[in-house]
């Protein structure tokens, strides 16, 4: 059974379940997103037993790739002439691509925009 209490933030004051982040061991509101402080190291550790933690909220795209110039992760695109793979944020040339991977990537991009 998951543990539930009251949201200790002033414009929140909800009953919620909360979770806990395993990094830093703070608890957080699912209602506000707040750090809630009347959790106790006891049910702290109930809470990671219970798996009642806090999940990463980044979504994955397909082919999503880092970009090694704006630091920032998603699909690259084709450049007008369709050869070359961009960043769909900064619009570099994306170079930290493998050329087995960069060739799924322009054939996949290719078929879509047919």
């Amino acid at each position: 059974m998951a543990f539930r209490t009251f949201c200790d933030n002033k414009d929140c004051r909800k009953e919620m379940m909360p979770v806990i982040d395993r990094d830093t061991n703070e608890v957080f509101c699912t209602e506000c997103g707040l750090a809630v402080n009347t959790v106790s190291d006891f049910m702290k550790r109930q809470m990671v037993q219970l798996n009642q933690v806090r999940r990463d909220d980044r979504r994955q795209l397909a082919y999503s790739v880092k970009c090694s110039k704006c630091n920032k992760e998603g699909p690259p695109i084709l450049d007008e002439k369709g050869k070359e793979l961009l960043c769909s944020y900064c619009k570099e040339q994306m170079v930290n691509i493998s050329k087995p991977f960069a060739e799924v990537l322009k054939a996949n991009l290719t078929r879509k925009a047919v």
